[in-house]
């Protein structure tokens, strides 16, 4: 399954999660109904005669209120949960207990599992995801946001303690497939929907502890006679009412497991599919079965969000074939077919550390073959991982100035722009930086423009996914006037180079993403996409330099694989007319699209940059700054 066919699948997901929701609606408003009824039944006599009003259990006019009620009751809490959760990950993170990794720790555990993240996140294509850890014993974690460029990544003490770093690996390769395919929104979607149908649970359980709190003070009522007859009714109430809420826990329940028990054994193959290593997602598992804590999570909210994690975070129970995650030994045997059945303790840390500071394999990436470039994208392969590792190693001085120095990730995005502009004097640009930001700032780019020419374009980009997330750890506002800024270095020499587009529209993005990190995707008609395409296939011609016949075969070429959105024979636009502002237009457009449009449009794209069968420096920067518009994560690649 490719990246675009994952994410078509987890909105079909959604259906099964709505239709499940309905059901649940249903069957808790029901019990609703026949609770009312039982009480009409039984305190319903006329007050002269004392004969019973003759309530019949089906009555439509009462079951119609119940119904409502409880769909009023269950959509606003749900609508009010899922408004917080529009925060997007890290609102996920902090209310389960998460506190962030900053950038600059000196803790051994969280050092680790920074460069973990940094280098499956090169090898992916990824904005670095904000990492939280959770001060909890029991191993696990979780992904959460609403796309890759809103992710974070929680791991708990207990799991950085206990696993090595091939285990850790597998658990975050684990993590980051959730991410690349589309997992993370229909979580936090159930996340929203089972805190509507927990809330009559919460309010039983409420309302039975304060019914018992009545009785208990009612001890004069008791010694008179009077009254503990009603209190008693009252107490069967609240626990009717608890156990209509437990409906809602039920269905709760078979949400999770209808939707996330498959799903965690994709990821778990993803992992071992990733880093090549089945024994680093195999001895996670095994550690989390011989643990007294296991993946058991003791935060309040655990409850909404077991669907997230890497692992059980409920603790065993009775209802196994309704658990939110696989039985271990299945996930297990799954990786490991001859594992013996027996489970691992935790290893000395001692031994650990010197495993974890053995050096990574530095195995460069072949060259790519144009036919197979549509499945890199969301894809992390051995290669890429191994890739990944070797760039975060030759980048390691100017990641160590990112982690140290607060205005250093900040004043690299101008300084990757200056540089993208060519090799030439940067006095203009310098000059028009100077107006625009401090002077520490200033000095911080200067510092930063001689490092980054000695640098590849993978590694460039590298540091650009890196340094977002550290740019904005005071808050996305703290870089939210760069996008203007950068616009006006590219266009200080009068020419926007491919490299300063894609830097600008990943910054752009970047932050587009964190204000409106729940934006939904909307598809369009052929007649709304049909004009954008023939700017973007024409552009991409124009980009690449080609003429003549070569120039024509490359846009039918790019024309044929968009054909169901052209609705008659395109004419390649000049160079003019598929300018600069038409092509940030449809790239604007494209951003919002369904994974299946998108997936169209980038192999149309594809067919045109790829026409001759290679791949320049100068086309990487162009299928960049087309994934980077599609929201498609891109790894690095080489040009062939």
């Amino acid at each position: 399954m490719d990246f675009f066919s994952a994410q078509d699948l987890a909105r079909k997901r959604t259906k099964w999660m709505i239709g499940l929701f309905a059901l649940a609606v249903l069957c808790i408003g029901l019990a609703v109904h026949v609770l009312i009824v039982f009480i009409l039944r039984v305190y319903g006599a006329d007050e002269q005669s004392g004969v019973h009003a003759p309530i019949s259990f089906w009555h439509p006019e009462i079951m119609l209120w119940s119904l409502g009620g409880v769909a009023v009751l269950v959509g606003t809490a749900s609508m009010v949960k899922i408004a917080q959760l529009r925060s997007g990950g890290s609102y996920v993170a902090r209310s389960l207990g998460g506190i962030p990794v900053a950038p600059n720790t000196t803790d051994p555990d969280e050092r680790k599992l920074l460069n973990i993240v940094e280098e499956m996140a090169i090898a992916s294509g990824v904005p670095m995801p904000e990492v939280f850890v959770l001060e909890e014993s029991g191993i696990n974690g979780f992904a959460a946001g609403y796309s890759p460029g809103d992710a974070v990544i929680a791991i708990t003490r207990g799991c950085i303690r206990a696993l090595d770093r091939d285990e850790l690996q597998g658990v975050v390769a684990h993590e980051f497939s959730h991410i690349l395919n589309g997992d993370m929104r229909l979580n936090i979607r159930i996340m929203g929907v089972l805190f509507g149908i927990l809330v009559l649970a919460v309010i039983g359980q409420s309302f039975l502890r304060g019914s018992l709190r009545a009785r208990l003070f009612s001890g004069s009522s008791r010694r008179n006679g009077k009254g503990s007859g009603g209190i008693v009714v009252v107490l069967l109430i609240a626990a009717t009412v608890m156990a209509i809420g437990y409906i809602g826990v039920f269905f709760g329940r078979l949400i999770q497991s209808a939707i996330s028990r498959q799903r965690e054994f994709l990821a778990d193959a993803a992992a071992v599919q990733f880093t090549r290593n089945p024994d680093g997602i195999a001895g996670a598992l095994k550690k989390i079965g011989g643990t007294v804590s296991g993946g058991r999570i003791e935060n309040a909210h655990s409850q909404e969000a077991a669907h997230f994690f890497f692992a059980n975070a409920l603790g065993s129970s009775l209802l196994g074939a309704f658990a939110t995650h696989p039985a271990l030994p299945k996930r297990i045997r799954a990786i490991d077919p001859n594992w013996n059945g027996q489970f691992l303790e935790p290893k000395n840390k001692k031994l650990r550390a010197q495993k974890e500071n053995a050096p990574a394999a530095k195995t460069a990436r072949g060259p790519l073959a144009a036919d197979d470039f549509i499945q890199t994208i969301g894809v992390i392969t051995a290669a890429s991982i191994r890739q990944g590792v070797a760039i975060h190693e030759s980048l390691q001085p100017q990641i160590d100035t990112l982690h140290q120095q607060a205005d250093a990730a900040k004043a690299l995005l101008p300084a990757l722009q200056i540089v993208a502009s060519g090799p030439h004097d940067d006095l203009d640009q310098l000059q028009s930086l100077k107006k625009a930001v401090n002077k520490t700032i200033y000095q911080e780019v200067e510092a930063w423009i001689p490092q980054l020419r000695d640098l590849d374009l993978n590694q460039r980009f590298a540091l650009l996914d890196t340094a977002l997330p550290m740019a904005t750890t005071a808050g996305i506002e703290a870089i939210a006037d760069f996008p203007q800024l950068l616009h006006t270095l590219a266009h200080t020499d009068g020419t926007v180079r491919l490299e300063e587009l894609a830097i600008l529209r990943t910054v752009r993005m970047y932050i587009e993403q964190k204000r409106n990190p729940s934006k939904g995707l909307r598809p369009l008609s052929p007649a709304e996409l049909e004009a954008p395409i023939n700017v973007l296939l024409s552009a991409l011609v124009h980009a690449t330099g080609s003429q003549g016949d070569e120039a024509d075969q490359a846009f039918k070429a790019g024309a044929r694989k968009c054909s169901r959105y052209l609705l008659k024979e395109p004419v390649m636009r000049t160079e003019d007319a598929a300018g600069f502002e038409a092509l940030e237009a449809a790239l604007d457009l494209f951003g919002n699209l369904p994974a299946p449009q998108k997936k169209i449009i980038f192999e149309g794209a594809l067919a045109v940059v790829l026409a001759n069968g290679t791949v320049s420096a100068n086309e990487l920067s162009l299928i960049r700054i087309i994934a980077i518009s599609l929201a498609l994560p891109m790894p690095p690649l080489q040009a062939v």
